[in-house]
């Protein structure tokens, strides 16, 4: 695929903006965060609290409402909140709300054209002391990851927020029958037609979900992938610029198509994906339970305790479920233990629905190579 160097005026204020400010390093590096995260799921606190509260106050407040709640926070949440401090720094705009607490801000957006900001789920914000220039942080699922919008030129740039190394969006596959060869609909092709050919390509050697539980399909033709990188962003989740870190902890922005030209990029379908739903292959199941040698009585289920798999809750250290086999589990809450026996209803048990997605390695990334890059294309 051929890259479209030419970049429009927007692009060009945008990238000029980003990268004529002072390199400075992230406020917590890949490390300082996976340290952070670590100890709040295993000790359900935050040390330094104080200090993350000053340096990044959404982070802050993420930790702190989940304390309260006795929530969970995934891992990529402290990455985006420091990727979006250091983007307020950059375009001088330090003064925070916190918009859980304060209510969406009061800004007219029905004006704007091509923007969705209109549905955009606010979460907090960063603007300048004069509220012309603001930085908006999105919480709702589907869509991007913050806004920059400027009332002035009442320009919006679309910012999706990434890791070094993560996932673009990852959809739900239609579920497959009790064969388990995967299948396409026609709603999934209008909704997601930059996965399509990625799909096609497993379709076409009838790739079926239960030859692969407990491993993903990785298998892809190059050109395939990219049309799914490429495209991703052009559609409902649109988004203008991706922002990721470099290998020294510098955030970096790329315009979201140029994604291909500094990643490595990679295909994924995970037969058992992260989503679940009551379960729709019941044949499949009763001959999974049978094959651990568990008694089913009508809807009653005995099987050895042995024979399931405690895994916990995502972002805990606490175990919320019992995995049957990789395609099935049942809640830890609906099973009652007597003796060396597990006691649940069948129809207590969830399947995991097959995914799809690509992903976006970042590796040896430079943030002087990216901005000499675009310094070559602002002129």
């Amino acid at each position: 695929m051929v890259i479209d160097v030419t970049l429009t005026d927007h692009q060009k204020r945008i990238l000029a903006r980003f990268y004529s400010a002072p390199n400075q390093k992230l406020s917590y590096d890949k490390v300082q965060r996976s340290r952070i995260w670590d100890n709040f799921v295993e000790n359900r606190k935050i040390s330094d609290l104080e200090e993350i509260k000053v340096k990044t106050p959404a982070l802050y407040a993420e930790v702190a409402r989940a304390l309260v709640k006795g929530k969970n926070i995934q891992p990529a949440v402290f990455s985006e909140c420091v990727y979006t401090q250091e983007l307020a720094r950059i375009f001088s705009l330090l003064d925070f709300e916190n918009n859980v607490e304060k209510g969406r801000p009061e800004i007219d957006f029905s004006k704007l054209t091509n923007s969705k900001l209109s549905e955009f789920t606010i979460r907090y914000t960063f603007h300048n002391q004069d509220k012309t220039n603001f930085l908006f942080q999105a919480g709702g699922a589907g869509g991007v990851d913050c806004a920059l919008y400027s009332r002035l030129d009442n320009e919006v740039s679309m910012i999706e927020l990434k890791e070094p190394y993560a996932r673009t969006s990852e959809p739900n596959l239609p579920k497959y029958g009790e064969d388990g060869i995967l299948i396409k609909t026609d709603r999934f092709a209008r909704k997601y037609p930059q996965l399509m050919p990625m799909l096609e390509e497993q379709l076409e050697q009838g790739l079926n979900a239960f030859d692969h539980l407990g491993s993903n399909v990785s298998q892809f033709s190059p050109i395939n992938i990219e049309k799914a990188v490429s495209e991703n962003y052009i559609g409902e989740k649109f988004a203008d610029f991706i922002c990721t870190e470099d290998e020294s902890g510098f955030l970096v922005m790329l315009r979201s198509r140029d994604v291909s030209r500094w990643a490595t990029l990679e295909g994924e379908i995970r037969p058992s994906g992260r989503n679940h739903a009551k379960v729709w292959t019941p044949k499949r199941l009763l001959t999974v339970l049978k094959g651990k040698g568990a008694l089913v009585s009508n809807s009653k289920v005995e099987i050895a305790a042995s024979e399931l798999k405690p895994a916990n809750a995502r972002g805990s250290s606490e175990v919320s479920r019992l995995k049957i086999d990789p395609a099935f589990f049942v809640y830890l809450k609906d099973v009652k233990k007597i003796g060396e026996n597990l006691f649940f209803d069948i129809n207590c048990v969830r399947q995991l629905i097959p995914s799809i997605t690509a992903k976006m390695n970042f590796k040896n990334l430079d943030l002087n190579e990216v901005k000499s890059y675009y310094s070559e294309l602002i002129k």
